[in-house]
């Protein structure tokens, strides 16, 4: 109750502070103001986001107080949030040689050489503040920490972070920011793990439930995922990012029906947008729902003619209703929007396939594969394309190229094979076949593709009744 207080006895004294001062402006008088007062008057502008108008204020505070350090380094502050530092380094500097005992002082140097990149200085910069910080030494270290947080140096700042968690381990902003620190980095686990200790302590924080859910997301536990998203509805039914990334997880784990309700329910709060009438149209097309999936991404092309993504979902939708030549032309539009896209290109390349266009195919195909060459879909098609037109060499070579990532499946052994077949090698091509084999028998066929004649090998027979018959 006492700081409570205090506080609105400060916020009086600040805004009495504030209006003195502004009607000595509007009058054109001289009021005198000491430079404690000057301070409040210049903390005013600064926490309310108005640092012309603090700087204006440290101009008329130097008037009247040309030796005060003290105004000096209010001067430094301001310029480093106006992202200046290297006119506040000048100022910190000439300080320097005056005053080099104040923690905030080592807490500003280090801000302005962190912005300007001398992280080696700017962290002996912070040892010193943290040296000369006493009863604060927690909120200087968190400060370093948020320091080199938001210049993206997240390793950094978790050191830091950690180090305030061993002065005071139930601090639960220093547990927020280890666990948005360790997500930065990709310490899934790390992140996950300090997230959970912070809503043990704070189980209705929103922000914390849905930063976790975001986490579970990335590291593909869905039902995690949706169990944090919807705690964080929970507590806050107006979360309206939630239900967006509620849909995201249901739609990867396949529940298109549960993904489409919670795009719907986000477009109540923010709207419908293009982005997320695609998505939806994504989901009817994932469940077969195909008129549904051309209304909406017909909706989202009328909301934006140069959405690509809006474009190749119909042109796939129409793909899969074998509507071919009405795809065709969507997925140029597509493509002309997007060239970078390697799913345009492989839609296009099935397109052609089914044009009976073999040597567009083929060239849609590679341009797929040179954007993604691990993506399994494009290696596959890339090679049946180049087979078709007798190119076994380039197959082959596609293939054992695919082969160093892709060893386990067994698709790639039968079309090496395949392709030996195709040059003739007929040792290599059995060889591979048998390899094939051992890891999924059941794929074998897929030989064919390649070489539509490479079952008449006596050898090849042998090697399929072994495998078969001895199941």
């Amino acid at each position: 109750m006492r700081e409570e207080f205090e506080d609105i006895f400060r916020d009086e004294e600040y805004s009495d502070l504030v209006s003195r001062y502004e009607e000595m402006l509007k009058k054109d008088v001289k009021y005198f103001f000491d430079v404690y007062e000057f301070e409040n008057i210049i903390d005013y502008y600064i926490d309310t986001n108005k640092a012309n108008l603090a700087l204006n204020a440290i101009r008329y505070a130097s008037q009247q107080h040309p030796y005060s350090s003290i105004l000096q380094l209010k001067k430094a502050q301001v310029l480093v949030e106006k992202g200046l530092a290297k006119q506040a380094l000048q100022i910190l500097d000439e300080i320097e040689k005056i005053e080099s005992s104040n923690s905030d002082f080592y807490l500003l140097k280090g801000n302005a050489l962190n912005i300007i990149g001398r992280y080696n200085e700017a962290e002996k910069n912070f040892d010193i503040a943290i040296q000369l910080s006493y009863d604060d030494k927690v909120d200087v270290i968190h400060a370093v920490a948020q320091s080199f947080e938001q210049i993206g140096r997240y390793k950094t700042a978790i050191k830091y972070l950690l180090e305030a968690f061993r002065y005071d381990n139930q601090n639960i902003s220093l547990l927020y920011d280890i666990g948005y620190s360790y997500e930065k980095i990709g310490q899934i686990n790390k992140s996950i793990e300090y997230y959970n200790l912070f809503l043990d302590q704070d189980p209705f924080s929103e922000n914390a439930w849905y930063n976790l859910g975001i986490i579970y997301y990335k590291a593909e536990k869905y039902n995690k995922a949706i169990e944090s998203y919807e705690f964080a509805l929970a507590i806050n039914p107006d979360f309206s990012l939630a239900y967006f990334n509620l849909a995201n997880a249901y739609s990867e784990k396949g529940e298109y029906h549960k993904a489409i309700l919670n795009y719907k329910e986000y477009m109540q709060y923010d709207g419908e947008s293009v982005e997320i009438l695609t998505y939806i149209g994504d989901c009817y097309e994932s469940i077969g729902e195909f008129d549904m999936a051309l209304k909406y991404f017909d909706q989202a092309i009328a909301r934006d003619n140069y959405f690509a993504d809006a474009f190749y979902g119909k042109a796939n939708v129409l793909f899969r209703m074998d509507k071919v030549q009405q795809a065709l032309p969507l997925t140029e539009k597509a493509l002309l929007i997007d060239d970078l896209n390697p799913e345009y290109y492989f839609l296009l390349g099935n397109i052609y396939n089914e044009l009976r266009e073999n040597k567009k195919a083929l060239t849609a195909f590679k341009k797929a594969y040179e954007l993604d060459p691990y993506e399994m879909d494009f290696i596959l098609s890339l090679s049946e394309a180049l087979a078709e037109q007798n190119k076994f060499k380039e197959a082959l070579k596609l293939l054992l190229e695919a082969k160093k990532d892709h060893y386990n499946q067994a698709e790639v052994y039968y079309r090496i094979s395949g392709c030996y077949f195709g040059l003739n090698k007929i040792k290599e091509a059995v060889e591979y076949f048998e390899h094939g084999l051992k890891i999924n028998p059941k794929l074998y066929i897929d030989i064919l593709i390649i070489h539509p004649h490479a079952l008449d090998n006596n050898e090849l027979n042998n090697l399929l009744d072994k495998y078969f018959l001895n199941k």
